[in-house]
């Protein structure tokens, strides 16, 4: 019987429009009413300035973010975080001073890149092209703060880097960095052409395993759904994990069971169906 519903949102639980909506909402709250608990678990940071875009209610449910580095209770505070060790961000910055990180804290984004710089590269990212019309991407950076100095991001909590980096030999030294530094960092983006850093045990299927044991849940009460790279360890962790129809090759594989298409509400018809295979 499971206990605890965790799903991964962009391409597994979010419409097409990367939205929360009424069919996605009211399976949250059939979990909540059958006593279960429901998580998402996702590498977005979720600041509160994006709730009023996600369109979000309040739920009773947890939040498990930045692929894990940091997990919030119904009530919105804080149960869980690990940031990223001052030293090897301070090594990471000096040593690809040519790569516009977005340095993701507890509240804000701190970017070394004007704004007008930042802009015109995410504008250009796929997936944020196809999600978000552009009048609606300033208030998506309205949590992002511009023209930082290494000092000044320093000098906050720094919890995940994201990045893109389009030049060949520059991605290629950035990889082989992260390779020779597997002891304290690791990277696991939603897709190949993304960086997402975090500190080596960040993950979602940690952070999913970590809640369980919280809440006094075995893991093979636990079902997660994914789509993406940063889904793998999670997907491959347990034993009931799901992946949409339109997943990555690798996150099928490490689920093993695959489900519909995500612009289908594959993942709140298989929570639906689960409740009530289950009652």
């Amino acid at each position: 019987m499971i206990q605890l519903f965790a799903c991964d949102l962009d391409g597994t639980l979010l419409n097409e429009a990367h939205e929360f909506d009424e069919i996605i909402l009211n399976a949250i709250d059939e979990v909540i009413q059958e006593k279960k608990y429901f998580a998402i678990a996702t590498g977005r940071h979720m600041h509160k300035s994006h709730d009023d875009m996600l369109k979000l209610e309040k739920k009773d449910i947890y939040t498990i973010c930045m692929n894990g580095a940091v997990i919030f209770n119904p009530d919105g505070e804080v149960i869980y975080k690990k940031e990223l060790d001052k030293i090897v961000l301070k090594d990471l910055l000096e040593t690809f001073p040519f790569v516009n990180f977005e340095c993701i804290g507890m509240e804000n984004v701190y970017i070394r890149k004007s704004r007008e710089e930042h802009l015109k590269q995410f504008e250009q990212r796929s997936i944020w092209n196809k999600a978000i019309k552009k009048s609606k991407i300033e208030s998506f950076l309205k949590d992002s703060i511009f023209d930082q100095g290494n000092e000044q991001i320093l000098s906050h909590d720094i919890m995940k880097l994201n990045c893109r980096v389009d030049d060949i030999t520059q991605k290629e030294q950035l990889l082989k960095y992260i390779d020779n530094h597997q002891d304290q960092i690791v990277n696991a983006p939603f897709d190949s052409g993304a960086f997402e850093i975090t500190m080596k045990g960040v993950n979602k299927g940690e952070a999913v395993s970590w809640l369980a044991q919280l809440l006094k849940i075995n893991e093979e009460e636990v079902a997660v759904y994914g789509d993406g790279g940063n889904d793998l360890e999670m997907l491959s962790r347990f034993k009931h994990s799901y992946a949409t129809s339109n997943a990555l090759d690798e996150a099928k594989t490490a689920a093993g069971n695959i489900i519909g298409n995500c612009k289908d509400y594959a993942v709140p018809d298989h929570i639906l169906k689960t409740l009530r295979e289950d009652k």
